[in-house]
């Protein structure tokens, strides 16, 4: 009997000895395993894509300065002009006419003080009449002046080398002066193509001049161009409060013409240093903030709000302060509770 009950004793303490030791695995197992991040702190570096077309350097407004009918135009729009070319020539026959008789009356002038001056002598003409004649030759020389500048003003020549961008006039229309005829792009004597594009302000205090991008334009799909900001407005656009920027770019032997568009990417990199986290280690984002769990020294878990300026890309620009060190869980987040203890399986971070 007494040999029953001590195996039935020892029985009993196995099986407590037995219970125990699943209870301490049970425990051991029940401790997740996570892996962390330290917040890091350093420049951004990020790409500005923007769509733009090719157009050029400057654009300027051609106009006749005296008015007339037009009886001649020589380019169409989209052509390619050289610096010195006629564009365009109003009628002159009216004009022409006005300096022949300007021109015999000078001649008429001339002959008469001649005389004048011959006559007044024998008191046969008046010192005032010899005056009077002077006057008029000099008004009517001022009005062949006059004349011969209108001339000179009813063709329309470019300034500079481009691509005539408009074309605002017909033979037979009347012009009045001033009146725009030709709207003439600029670009530099064909030494260089630009691309425009529009940023935003943002975007606009992180361009540099001389900075490097790439071009890639919808009609040459699978062709980059190697470009260089070449000029930035400095006021915005009063429509789209946006600002021009201008890349210039060689195309080398490729068709590229006046209109055609496309994509430019730049490189930015911020003066400021900012510290970030990757963006899996948020979770709850919503306006700006996110919510984070972090590792004490004692491998216990904390969660805690945070804010954030932006994401770049795969990163999250913090605007509130973290240490250093601080160890955020990166993967394994979802299977832990604030206050709970966890295990690192990179440690070595």
């Amino acid at each position: 009997m007494k040999m029953i009950t001590i195996i039935a004793l020892l029985a009993a303490l196995a099986e407590l000895s037995s219970c125990k030791r699943k209870n301490n695995d049970s425990n051991i197992q029940a401790i997740p395993l996570v892996r962390i991040v330290h917040p890091t702190v350093s420049k951004l570096n990020d790409t500005l894509a923007a769509s733009g077309m090719i157009t050029t350097v400057d654009q300027s407004e051609l106009s006749f300065q005296t008015g007339g009918t037009v009886e001649q135009v020589y380019v169409s729009e989209g052509d390619f002009v050289r610096k010195g070319q006629l564009l365009a020539r109003l009628n002159t026959a009216e004009l022409t006419a006005q300096l022949q008789q300007s021109d015999l009356k000078i001649a008429q002038y001339k002959r008469d003080i001649g005389r004048f001056k011959a006559l007044i002598s024998d008191s046969l003409v008046t010192q005032e009449q010899l005056q009077n004649t002077q006057t008029a030759l000099a008004t009517s020389q001022a009005q062949r002046n006059a004349i011969a500048y209108s001339l000179s003003q009813a063709s329309i020549y470019t300034s500079s080398s481009g691509i005539i961008l408009k074309k605002m006039v017909s033979p037979g229309e009347y012009k009045s002066s001033g009146a725009v005829v030709f709207t003439l792009g600029s670009n530099d004597e064909g030494q260089h193509w630009v691309f425009k594009i529009n940023v935003t302000d943002k975007d606009r205090i992180k361009l540099k001049l001389k900075q490097q991008t790439e071009i890639g334009l919808d009609a040459l799909p699978g062709r980059t161009f190697k470009g260089t900001v070449y000029r930035m407005a400095d006021v915005p656009d009063l429509t789209t409060l946006t600002y021009d920027c201008f890349i210039s770019f060689d195309p080398g032997n490729e068709p590229v013409v006046y209109g055609l568009s496309g994509k430019v990417v730049l490189p930015q990199t911020s003066a400021a240093s900012y510290t970030t986290l990757p963006l899996e280690a948020l979770s709850g984002i919503r306006a700006g903030s996110g919510t984070i769990y972090l590792v004490s020294g004692r491998s216990t878990v904390r969660k805690q709000r945070i804010g954030f300026s932006q994401i770049n890309q795969d990163k999250v620009v913090l605007n509130t302060a973290l240490p250093a060190g601080s160890s955020v869980i990166i993967a394994g987040k979802n299977k832990v509770e604030p206050g709970q203890k966890v295990n690192i399986y990179n440690p070595a971070l």
